[in-house]
This record gives C-alpha cells, sequence and structure tokens, in this order.
C-alpha cells in the first residue's frame, strides 16, 4: 500500500470513528466504506463496516460484511458482531452460538465479557424460556463483577420459583433477604410529603409494560375507571407502542417516559411528580424502581399487578393488591405487606379490538367446557414455566399428543431446553409458533385438547383467556398456604366475572386515600 492510499486510509478512519463519536451513522457507515474500498481484505474495517450498517438498521448488509470478515479471521470482536446481527434479525439460535464462543475466547476485555453474559442470560430466559442457564450465566457475570451480585441471586430465585426447585415460602423468605440489599442505609434521605390529600387525587402508575401485556390486559379497565376520579401520572418504563398504549396515555394527566433512569434519578423524578399515592406494576422485573420505592418518594405505595408472583419482601409498600382466592388467610404469612382484599378480585379484564367475544365472555360466569377430544394435551404457557412437576402431570395424563403453544418454541434452544423436563413427553410434541396475540388467541379458540395448567408457576392470564373462550383446563390442587403464583389458575377460575372495573376501581382509590 503506497504511502497516499495510507494517508487516504488514516483520514477515511478518523472520519468514520468522528461520525460515530457524533451520532451520525450514516457519515460514519459511508466514511468505513470508504476504508474498506482501499483496504478491502482488513478484517477489522469489515467488522467496523458491519458495525454501522446496524447502526443504520440494515442487519442484512452487515451480515454481508461480517461473514467477509469471518472468511478472514475469528475470535471474540467477529463473534459479538455476528450476536448483534443475529440478535437484530431474530437468528437467536445462531446468537446462542456465538454468544458461546465470544465469552470462551481469553483474549475479550473483562468488561466486555461480563456484559455479554448478561446479554446471553436475557437470551436463555426470555427466548429460550431456559431460567436456570441464565441464572448460571449471570452467576458468571457476577464472579468477575460483584455489582452484578443482585441481579443474580434474583435470577436464581426466579429459576427455582419457576422449577420448583424451593417451596414457595422458601423463596418468599429468599425475595425478603434480597429485599434488604435494596434498603437505603441510615443516612439516606427519605421523602414523606405531609400535605392533605387533594379532593381529585393525583396517583402514580409505574410499569415497563404499559402496553398489549399482562399489564396491559389485566388494569386497563379498571385503570380507566380510576381516571374518572383522579389526575394519573403514568411513568412509562418500556417502549413498546400500541393499540393498549394508546388506551394508556388516553386516561394519563401526564406521561413520562423514563425507562432509562436509574433508581436515584426515579426516585427524584417521583419526588417531583408530587403524588398522592403510586402503584407499581413491576415488582422483581424492574429492582431499580423497587430501590428508588424503599426511600418512600410518595406517602402512600401500593403494590399490584406485575411480577405480583409473591410479596416483594419491602417494607415501603403500605398494601399488596390481591384477593382472597389468590392469598388466603393461611398464605399471607409469606407476604412483607399488607394485604388489600379485592371484594370480586384483583384484576379485571380487558379484551383487544380483536377479540370482542372475550369482552362477552369477561362480564358472564364461567361456562361449562366442551367436551375435547381424547388424548390430545397443551402446554400455551411461558416455556420457563413448564417445570418436572408438569411433566409429572402430563405424563399422569398419559398424552397421544402434547400441543406445545409459545412462539418461543420455534427456537432450537428452547426445545432443547424443554428435552431436559419433558424427556420422552417431546416425542408425540407438536409446536405452534403464533406470531402475534391474535394468532394466539385464534390458536387457543381452534384447538380441540385439555389444556393443562404448569406447576408451580401457574397460569395467569392464559388461565383467563382459556377460561373465557370455554376450554377445559386441568389444574391440580393448590394449598391455601401456598404463595400467589401457585394459586393463579385455580384463583381465576373461581371468579365470577371479570367485567368489575368500576367495583375495582372504587377500592383503589380508596386504598390510595387511606
Amino acid at each position: 500500500m503506497s504511502d497516499e492510499v495510507q494517508d487516504m486510509l488514516r483520514a477515511s478512519l478518523a472520519h468514520a470513528w468522528s461520525a460515530h463519536a457524533a451520532g451520525d451513522s450514516v457519515a460514519a457507515r459511508r466514511a468505513f466504506h470508504q476504508a474498506h474500498l482501499l483496504s478491502p481484505d482488513s478484517p477489522e474495517i469489515l467488522l467496523d463496516l458491519a458495525t454501522a450498517c446496524l447502526s443504520c438498521d440494515d442487519p442484512a448488509q452487515a451480515l454481508v460484511h461480517a461473514k467477509k470478515a469471518q472468511m478472514r479471521t475469528d475470535g471474540w470482536h467477529l463473534n459479538i458482531v455476528l450476536t448483534d446481527i443475529y440478535q437484530r434479525t431474530q437468528t437467536l439460535d445462531a446468537a446462542h452460538v456465538h454468544f458461546q464462543k465470544a465469552i470462551e475466547e481469553p483474549a475479550m476485555p473483562a468488561a466486555l465479557r461480563v456484559s455479554a453474559l448478561q446479554k446471553l442470560a436475557d437470551l436463555q430466559l426470555n427466548a429460550f424460556g431456559d431460567p436456570h442457564s441464565a441464572a448460571l450465566s449471570l452467576q458468571k457475570a457476577a464472579s468477575t463483577s460483584p455489582a452484578l451480585s443482585l441481579e443474580a441471586m434474583l435470577a436464581t430465585l426466579v429459576a427455582d420459583l419457576y422449577q420448583g426447585n424451593r417451596s414457595g415460602a422458601e423463596i418468599a423468605a429468599g425475595f425478603a433477604t434480597l429485599a434488604q440489599q435494596l434498603q437505603p442505609d441510615s443516612t439516606a434521605p427519605t421523602h414523606v410529603r405531609l400535605t392533605k390529600l387533594r379532593q381529585r387525587p393525583r396517583i402514580g402508575l409505574i410499569s415497563q409494560q404499559f402496553c398489549a401485556s399482562p399489564v396491559g390486559f389485566l388494569t386497563l379497565g379498571a385503570v380507566t375507571a380510576l381516571a374518572q376520579h383522579a389526575d394519573l401520572v403514568f411513568f412509562d418504563r418500556g417502549a413498546k407502542v400500541d393499540w393498549a398504549q394508546a388506551a394508556f396515555k388516553a386516561k394519563a394527566r401526564h406521561w413520562l417516559a423514563c425507562g432509562m433512569l436509574n433508581a436515584v434519578q426515579l426516585y427524584k423524578l417521583l419526588i417531583e411528580a408530587d403524588l398522592d399515592a403510586v402503584i407499581d406494576l413491576s415488582g422483581w422485573t424492574d429492582p431499580q424502581a423497587l430501590r428508588a420505592f424503599a426511600r418512600r418518594p410518595v406517602r402512600r405505595q401500593l403494590k399490584w399487578v406485575g411480577g405480583q408472583s409473591l410479596s416483594t419482601g419491602m417494607p415501603c409498600f403500605d398494601g399488596f393488591v390481591t384477593d382472597k382466592r389468590q392469598v388466603p388467610g393461611a398464605a399471607a404469612k409469606h407476604y412483607t405487606e399488607p394485604m388489600l382484599y379485592a371484594e370480586h378480585g384483583y384484576v379485571t379484564y380487558t379484551a383487544p379490538p380483536y377479540a370482542p367475544e372475550l369482552t362477552v365472555a369477561a362480564s358472564k360466569p364461567p361456562r361449562a367446557p366442551a367436551k375435547v377430544q381424547a388424548g390430545v394435551v397443551a402446554l400455551v404457557s411461558n416455556p420457563a414455566k413448564i417445570s418436572h412437576h408438569t411433566a409429572e402431570a402430563l405424563q399422569q395424563l398419559k398424552p397421544k399428543k402434547l400441543v406445545l403453544v409459545d412462539q418461543r418454541w420455534r427456537h432450537e434452544g428452547t426445545r432443547l431446553a424443554a428435552q431436559n423436563r419433558l424427556g420422552s413427553l417431546m416425542d408425540v410434541a407438536e409446536f405452534i409458533t403464533p406470531a402475534n396475540h391474535p394468532e394466539y388467541l385464534q390458536t387457543l379458540g381452534s384447538l380441540d385438547a385439555t389444556f393443562l395448567d404448569t406447576a408451580p408457576y401457574a397460569m395467569g392470564l392464559s388461565a383467563i383467556e382459556l377460561r373465557l373462550l370455554g376450554k377445559h383446563i386441568v389444574t391440580g390442587p393448590r394449598s391455601a398456604s401456598a404463595v400467589m403464583c401457585e394459586r393463579h389458575c385455580v384463583a381465576h377460575m373461581g371468579a365470577k366475572r371479570f367485567d368489575h372495573h368500576n367495583e375495582l376501581a372504587r377500592q383503589l382509590l380508596a386504598w390510595c386515600q387511606a
């Protein structure tokens, strides 16, 4: 390469990195492309160009450049770029392979290995339904970065909760112990607003799931009714935009997008919002929010739907919204929060616009399920909920065909993780992978099968939808002292109806004003 070409290459790379630093992805891509033309055999430039293409939302071209680089090099940098590309294209089995390769590279910087392990854990839990592997990945990350010890312990508790490795009471105790790490030290200031309540209270709601999600379907109706009597301030920690988010936004006095805020920033934002009460709709799915609540930014703090499998273990909450089917008196001892028992059920159900028949069904007592085809059993829950206990219940039903319904079953990683729990039952398995919720409901409605509840972590929203569709559900007995997530299906099946939006809103208002 001549001196003149080398000078041009250095200038192109300098321009590329300057544009990258300035956030100009288009200019960075153009400059890296120019550098590639000057040095076509450089794998590092190819990888930089691939990354720039990703920044321009062009994963297809990014893969072309990364594949060219792969012909010339190997190592952690190549594998990390490939994981980013495959995750963007939802080719998650390939992403998993390259995550593993990158992490095994001794030359990979420690900080990047920790970040990769965190992303791998998210993939294992949320895509493959494998909470045990996710916990192991986070434990490895925490061994290098002690700051992640809480995240690793949380993942272990979640894995034990899903898989039934410990009793619900032991898991509840584990969360209470974990909650102690979120408590402010004795010198940290707390804030309690002592002014009298307004005639029209100002109530905050905080969640990552103000969208078509369990939080959305199970709270929207009551929240809509609550908005008639209170000014609602939404703290949106998520990013999904859909019909349900639009419905929540229509009821907001103020809408605050705050997904990137840490605990300290969120605490300050809650104080500035000047609330009379706040309702948490995330629980342990958002430890940063729990850490903010621990310092008491709001006079009245309640826990409701969202990460509500059992007690948060946090003493900062003034109430835990539930009902006596979900948390009978014998189970209340497992909860740090005072019980707030909803009269007709702690949730309502708002049917999506694409399933109007469910609106009618929600206002009626459960109908007798139709007879089903013998030998066909369906599991429609998150694959993470399929434990050895669930497999044992399946074995007793002796299915001739096992129908597994969830979009995550399209991944080989999901099927491999389930093989360890289901064993020979996978030999009679048929996979249905609906692309979205409308397809999912259509699948449930068309299936002629017995639907099995999962254990110990029972079906929640799915149990309600199956009931409204008139499907036959088999669920084992649940102890009166079992924690909430173990009783979800049994409790929902015992509800009289799910359209009591006004009644639940009145109770929520009273609890917020207490």
